[in-house]
């Protein structure tokens, strides 16, 4: 059985490499693929890119699956009720509309404060902190008109939410601490801090890793909380991360390194 592997990044070079766009109508390239051991993805493909490359793989890294199946916080909502895993009492709308049709009849089933999330948007940018009935409609009036929404429980977190980065089998952990706001993503003046609770980190790193098993999810970033005398809550999973908090684009890239050749290592102790 052959013990080479392809590699479609140029950043991650491997024993064959083959340009980022290869055709895989091109029998070269398909036999290449076809007689790997194991073969590397670009971190950005599309989901037709994808499937046309995995179908003709025995193995391969990152596993992009859930990316596709479960983008948007909507469809995470869904894949953490799935696993049974602990996140926030949620309810889910089919746009902005919908909610706003809710509301007067029903109101918040957790009352003040409560959260509304856009289905889209990174860095916070489709996520409110609603404090009084009239707050809704503004923000509301924010989010998109043909997207879903949900509304979420508060979570008492303390002012910060740890950052759990998975790399295949393993994980690297950090606490973003709010300056004060409601939001604590560093690209919205969060601070970084990687030495403090490390039992609760160790924590995190263990229910994110398990999650991610579960799920086939081999890059990412997840957000989890801790409320007072419970288990972290999965709050969002991020396909698409910041690496502020890894040590920038050199971090990000030795963690991926690492798990690539850790991936290698058990494909070859298999053959």
């Amino acid at each position: 059985m052959s013990s080479y592997f392809v590699s479609f990044d140029p950043r991650m070079p491997m024993e064959e490499n083959l340009p980022t766009f290869s055709s895989m109508e091109d029998p070269r390239v398909v036999g290449l693929v076809k007689d790997a051991a194991g073969v590397f993805l670009p971190t950005y493909v599309t989901p037709s890119r994808y499937d046309s490359i995995v179908r003709h793989s025995r193995s391969w890294f990152p596993r992009f699956q859930a990316k596709f199946r479960y983008c948007g916080k909507i469809r995470q909502v869904r894949l953490f009720r799935k696993l049974g895993v602990p996140h926030p009492p949620s309810l889910v709308f089919r746009d902005p509309e919908h909610l706003r049709s809710f509301f007067p009849k029903r109101g918040s089933p957790w009352g003040y404060p409560f959260v509304l999330k856009g289905d889209t948007g990174g860095g916070g940018s489709r996520v409110f902190p609603v404090r009084h009935p009239q707050e809704l409609e503004v923000r509301l009036a924010g989010l998109p008109p043909d997207e879903p929404v949900l509304i979420q429980q508060w979570v008492d977190h303390g002012g910060k939410d740890l950052r759990v980065v998975v790399y295949g089998d393993a994980a690297v952990s950090y606490f973003r601490i709010g300056g004060g706001t409601f939001y604590n993503n560093l690209c919205r003046g969060g601070r970084e801090d990687h030495a403090s609770c490390p039992e609760l980190q160790e924590m995190g790193r263990f229910a994110a890793l398990d999650l991610c098993a579960r799920a086939e999810i081999d890059l990412a970033g997840l957000d989890l909380m801790f409320p007072p005398r419970s288990r972290p809550v999965f709050v969002e999973i991020n396909f698409h991360f910041g690496r502020k908090g890894l040590g920038g684009t050199p971090g990000h890239r030795r963690h991926l390194s690492e798990a690539v050749r850790r991936w290698r290592e058990r494909i070859l102790r298999g053959l």
